[in-house]
């Protein structure tokens, strides 16, 4: 069953269990998609007071289904490598299996990014009256980002990883400088926004 058809009772037994059916990473997706539904809130109810956000919307609506696409491809890559781990496979399958955990985190991690540059590009465009719902949203997004990345990190932290952990070093660099610089504008708007709540 696809993540998207499963119910919300059942994606959290499957995640809070001893031997989980459900990643760290793929659960910090699935979260992001929840933080992306509670900024296009934001986007949508701006609308209604005069913002033009239809464009951002359909933007955000398109990165949401490759998160969603990533969001699967990442759930059968960690599945994989905890089955080659229980296993006990020879090394050159947990290599491979451990690669594509690997990738597969990192690749989404680019589409949370460019949902969170997205986000910072048009929050402007966001009513003070649900800024607080765009930003609580971002904050997700935020910390999903950070989760997926410690997965990442986790698998890079092996001893027998060197030659992919100098593969990935530069894409793992630049993807977090994107992150702070994204994250750097978004709390300057949410501050924006506080300022205009109080102003007014």
């Amino acid at each position: 069953m696809r993540l998207q058809e499963s119910t919300l009772e059942k994606l959290l037994a499957d995640i809070g269990r001893t031997s989980p059916r459900i990643s760290g990473s793929t659960a910090a997706l699935v979260a992001a998609q929840l933080g992306a539904a509670m900024a296009k809130m934001g986007l949508l109810v701006s609308e209604n007071h005069g913002f033009d956000n239809e464009e951002a919307v359909e933007q955000l609506d398109s990165i949401v289904t490759d998160i969603k696409a990533a969001t699967e491809r990442d759930r059968a890559a960690s599945t994989a490598l905890i089955d080659a781990y229980r296993r006990s496979s020879d090394e050159s399958n947990l290599q491979r299996a451990r690669a594509e955990a690997t990738r597969e985190p990192l690749a989404a991690g680019n589409l949370l990014i460019e949902l969170l540059a997205l986000l910072e590009k048009n929050s402007a465009r966001v009513d003070p009256s649900v800024a607080s719902d765009f930003h609580g949203g971002v904050e997700m997004i935020g910390a999903s980002f950070k989760a997926v990345m410690m997965s990442v990190e986790t698998n890079l932290k092996d001893d027998l990883t060197t030659d992919l952990r100098n593969r990935t070093s530069s894409d793992w660099a630049n993807l977090l400088a994107r992150y702070e610089t994204a994250r750097e504008a978004l709390r300057r708007s949410a501050n924006a926004h506080a300022d205009a709540l109080t102003c007014c």
